[in-house]
């Protein structure tokens, strides 16, 4: 049977919405299910880094246009140099089942299928100054410490911002005491430069520089 070009347009139509309306309904339902982030971490195979509070930060503050692209950069750092490295997630939903979600490195994360409780570390409106200044480098939101074990060293750092950079040696005195006595610690930096956000993670004893 032959197809008049009407009739091609209308079976293009109604496939093209059946396509949106598949995916719209796979991400409300993700969203329904209210998958709370428990941990993720980021590497390849044993060579991973946990970046729990990096994710839950980009997500909760909706990442860029609703999703966060998963990279060395989104993630603070490359943990497998030369490998295909991946995004897990491991969350739960309102009926107690938990999962686990996998992402490619270079794939996006749907902000909105993941919910974000506030953590101590966060306990100041979103948005509480975030003044970008003259240098074009805003810190959004600073830790330092380990899983569970964190505080927050936002205003901290923002101080430290000197001519467009913001550079120093991560040590429990730069950053005001030990969080966790006798752990190995990491700061973790979400900023912007530029119109650009990124995070970044320096483990303690290195330096820290920005951009």
């Amino acid at each position: 049977m032959k197809l008049s070009n009407r009739s091609i347009y209308f079976v293009l139509a109604v496939a093209v919405l059946a396509v949106g309306a598949a995916i719209f309904s796979t991400g409300s339902r993700a969203q329904e299910e209210g998958w709370q982030i428990l941990r993720a971490d980021y590497g390849f195979r044993n060579q991973r880094t946990d970046v729990t509070d990096i994710l839950k930060d980009l997500v909760g503050r909706g990442g860029v246009n609703g999703r966060v692209v998963v990279n060395n950069q989104t993630m603070g750092g490359d943990p497998a140099v030369g490998k295909d490295k991946s995004l897990r997630i491991f969350a739960r939903n309102r009926r107690n089942e938990e999962r686990e979600f996998n992402f490619n490195e270079g794939a996006f994360v749907e902000a909105r299928m993941f919910m974000v409780r506030r953590d101590d570390w966060d306990d100041r409106p979103l948005g509480y100054g975030e003044r970008e200044d003259a240098s074009g480098l805003r810190i959004i939101r600073a830790y330092y410490g380990v899983q569970g074990h964190t505080v927050n060293v936002t205003d901290l750092l923002r101080s430290r911002v000197r001519e467009r950079t913001l550079s120093f040696v991560v040590t429990n005195s730069a950053l005001g005491g030990d969080p966790a006595i006798g752990a190995d610690k990491v700061l973790i930096v979400v900023y912007r430069y530029q119109g650009n956000e990124t995070a970044a993670a320096v483990r303690e004893g290195n330096a820290l520089t920005i951009p």
